[in-house]
């Protein structure tokens, strides 16, 4: 079985099995571990649909938000207080947002300014902030987040490519549109890549997958441990027929 016909399989395989956990909904740190979890399984299954309809630009951003959600629960699953930084970062960003939209000149944010009770919205985000940053939590920067989760090697090289192309920086915008031979230069719109081009994405993307799915799972003592146990020794195997 080849890289991509594996990480389909694993995705079918694996949503079905997210109904065997047992969580509180009144938790927060089990929504947001449940919540992180779902967004790897569909970013997964958005990078299939992507390649499979040659909508292949989309695949280098896709993987990257699916990156940083497996950064966020493994953080989370590792240290449940870690929801304190992500309740500060939720607050610093609503808090740009209201004090943009009090200066009544973003036509984006017209709604917004015309709350009522817009000044005591800024009040109440400012104080859940300042409390939290009175507990030594505040919003963490990407790298900061990359090193908690024990991903700096990654940030510092997969990170980096993947928001070079996020970014549409020249590193970007060569990879996509540049075709170049001895003697021709080419812009070329929808490369008709093979999927070979994706196989470093595709097995990451299947590593992510099943290394977020036996913590999870085996953080809330679920039952079907033993089978995606199976799954990831199939990865393995499949791995060691292919060079990434």
């Amino acid at each position: 079985m080849d890289a991509f016909e594996l990480l389909k399989r694993l995705h079918d395989e694996l949503l079905p099995r997210a109904e065997r956990i047992v969580f509180d909904k009144r938790n927060l740190v089990d929504f947001h571990r449940i919540a992180l979890y779902g967004s790897l399984v569909e970013f997964t299954g958005a990078i299939i649909v992507t390649i499979l309809y040659n909508a292949k630009i989309g695949v280098p951003s896709l993987f990257r938000s699916m990156l940083e959600a497996s950064v966020e629960l493994r953080n989370l699953i590792n240290d449940p207080t870690y929801i304190n930084f992500m309740n500060a970062s939720h607050s610093a960003q609503w808090l740009q947002v209201l004090e943009e939209a009090q200066k009544g000149t973003n036509p984006y944010l017209a709604s917004i300014a015309k709350l009522p009770d817009l000044d005591t919205h800024i009040a109440a985000e400012r104080k859940k902030l300042s409390l939290l940053q009175q507990q030594k939590y505040r919003p963490l920067k990407i790298k900061e987040r990359f090193d908690r989760a024990g991903m700096a090697e990654v940030y510092r090289s997969m990170y980096n490519f993947l928001s070079s192309d996020a970014h549409s920086n020249i590193r970007g915008l060569i990879s996509r549109h540049a075709e170049i031979s001895e003697r021709i230069f080419e812009v070329v719109y929808y490369r008709d890549e093979p999927i070979d081009t994706f196989l470093a994405t595709i097995d990451s993307a299947a590593g992510l997958l099943v290394d977020a799915s036996l913590a999870l799972h085996r953080t809330y003592h679920s039952p079907v441990i033993a089978e995606i146990e199976k799954l990831e020794q199939e990865l393995v195997t499949a791995r060691a027929k292919y060079v990434v």
